[in-house]
């Protein structure tokens, strides 16, 4: 499984929902999948990921997918009759064949966070103060 950043997300279905309304009549599937390549390898590289310049590489492992994505993109979108280009629905696809798994910032701090729970009404707190006092 490959973790990715939910923002990656938010920006790869915005961006491909603005490519295919741009696009007259019904997309190529080839176009399309060259397409979904390319702006993965620009998203991350846009949002400095680690091993940007690699992420379709990752992807492919990850999937363990037995031929390029590229290639398991097109065939995807020529098998299924039914598939809907939407942004949506490319980026759930990616997820599916590659997994993966977007991340948020609330998952990667949730660490940094759990010292602020133990003690979430500052009971604590109070404490060390009045004995501040009695000394």
């Amino acid at each position: 499984m490959m973790q990715l950043p939910h923002e990656m997300r938010d920006t790869l279905v915005e961006t491909l929902d603005e490519y295919l309304e741009a696009q007259t009549g019904n997309p190529e599937p080839e176009s399309v999948a060259a397409y979904v390549v390319e702006l993965l390898c620009t998203v991350a590289d846009e949002m400095k990921l680690d091993d940007a310049d690699e992420i379709v590489l990752r992807l492919e492992s990850s999937g363990e997918l037995d031929a390029s994505l590229v290639e398991m993109l097109e065939e995807e979108f020529e098998s299924n009759e039914d598939f809907e280009y939407t942004g949506e629905e490319i980026v759930s696809l990616v997820e599916k064949v590659c997994d993966v798994e977007w991340t948020t910032k609330d998952d990667d701090e949730e660490v940094d966070d759990d010292d602020e729970d133990d003690d979430p009404d500052g009971f604590f707190d109070e404490m060390s103060g009045e004995e501040d006092e009695d000394l």
